[in-house]
């Protein structure tokens, strides 16, 4: 086996130990991710974590006895009992306007951080009254509550109250209904709405959480306006806001929904007698703060060109042998390929303590000059050092800008792959490589 063949398997065995040494990288990154992700978890479990708001609604409580069939297993006889039931009614809002402003910023716990957000958020609207609502004839009136259902009642800030009518009401803790799990609710007077047919309710909630925010549209008219000094929203939900504007200040959206795109009072009523609640907690919408500047994330999408990029830096080095006709030794070959797989790791570790930016400059720089330094020796000209420095710091350009072209990555990488293929193809060209491999051979 001649030489020049020798070292192409060296190469490919090199290339191998490499993408096993990048697979370890990759699955350290998966590691801090999971780190980072279980200190969010930690931060949410000490503080309030995602917020779904629903309501208010109206319910009220009625209580009946029942005669219920049964076997008695003494006698083997079937037998006859009152039992106990209970059902509500509901009254949804005919108009709920909810205006929420959200100041986010960072918990930090070691050298990993959540965003979250403190929410100022204003319900109005009315309830409409149908006459002798409260009234059963089979069934006794338990009681009639407000309700205001909030996922993480943690982070409710403020003491809270509310006016119907222009009369203060104090929120009590719970909302008395199961089904809506957390909240909050206001205990009213049979009789005195009874003299209302008309409900113009107001209420203020300050409320903390983590990453989302999310309302359902209960009312037959429903408007809801959220604007934030974050300025990387992604809209959640089953609705998608009219006209929402996005700057590098912050975000404005405005979602509109009727009954007869929410479907509201069946699901309502299924959840609150028959506790079937999955359509009602999924009717919702909202928005989801996404924090750009996740070094993991960044760091993983590098990962997945290394291989690339090692491999054309290795042939570029090839080619320096063959044009050159320079004997650089498989080992020469392997310490280029591992300070290529290093930066990786460089990049993971500084970026977990500084800006994903400079840390990829510090990184690209230090690895190149490296490089840069230890061609110019093994080659022998400070001028094809300089040379090979300058074409990995324009890799690690090329990358950065994959990096942060997300919607254009794609097309983007597929060019550059084309690009230095065709740059390979025209340098080659006229490469003989029989007698390469003739020369070794007679050698």
């Amino acid at each position: 086996m001649n030489k020049f063949t020798q070292k192409l398997i060296a190469i490919v065995v090199l290339l191998l130990v490499l993408v096993i040494g990048l697979s370890l990288i990759s699955g350290l990154v998966e590691e801090r991710q999971s780190l980072q992700s279980q200190v969010q978890d930690d931060i949410a479990r000490s503080s309030s974590g995602e917020q779904t708001i629903i309501g208010p609604v109206i319910v009220a409580t009625f209580e009946h006895t029942q005669l219920e069939q049964f076997v008695d297993a003494k006698d083997n006889k079937t037998k006859h009992r009152e039992v106990l039931r209970s059902f509500n009614r509901v009254i949804l809002p005919q108009v709920l306007d909810i205006t929420s402003a959200l100041d986010t910023q960072y918990r930090q716990l070691g050298i990993y951080k959540a965003l979250t957000y403190q929410s100022n958020n204003q319900l109005l609207g009315t309830f409409k009254v149908p006459e002798s609502w409260w009234q059963h004839e089979s069934a006794t009136l338990k009681r009639i509550n407000m309700v205001l259902a909030i996922s993480d009642v943690r982070g409710i800030n403020n003491g809270l109250t509310a006016t119907l009518n222009d009369k203060t009401f104090e929120l009590l803790p719970g909302t008395g209904l199961k089904q809506l799990g957390n909240g909050a609710h206001i205990a009213i007077d049979p009789q005195w709405l009874a003299t209302q047919s008309v409900l113009d309710f107001k209420l203020a909630l300050n409320l903390q959480g983590m990453q989302r925010l999310k309302f359902t549209p209960v009312g037959k008219e429903t408007t809801v306006a959220i604007e934030s000094n974050w300025p990387h929203p992604n809209f959640v939900g089953n609705y998608l806001p009219n006209t929402p504007s996005i700057d590098e200040n912050g975000f404005a959206a405005v979602w509109q929904t009727t009954f007869f795109s929410t479907n509201l009072p069946e699901i309502i009523k299924s959840c609150v007698n028959s506790r079937k609640c999955d359509a009602l907690y999924e009717t919702t919408l909202g928005v989801s703060l996404v924090d750009p500047v996740n070094q993991y994330l960044k760091t993983d999408r590098a990962i997945k060109y290394a291989e690339l990029f090692i491999l054309l830096t290795l042939f570029a080095f090839m080619l320096f042998e063959i044009f050159k006709k320079l004997a650089i030794h498989p080992i020469q070959y392997s310490l280029v390929g591992i300070a290529m797989a290093l930066f990786y790791l460089l990049l993971l570790s500084l970026s977990e303590h500084i800006d994903f930016d400079l840390a990829y400059l510090i990184s690209s720089i230090s690895c190149a000059g490296v490089l840069g330094v230890y061609i110019t020796g093994v080659l022998g000209q400070a001028r094809l050092g300089m040379l090979f420095c300058g074409g990995i710091l324009t890799l690690y350009l090329i990358l950065f800008g994959l990096l942060a072209a997300e919607d254009f990555a794609l097309l983007m990488g597929s060019l550059f792959v084309f690009i230095v293929l065709s740059a390979l193809m025209i340098a080659t060209r006229k490469i003989d490589w029989y007698q390469l491999t003739n020369n070794d051979t007679n050698d």
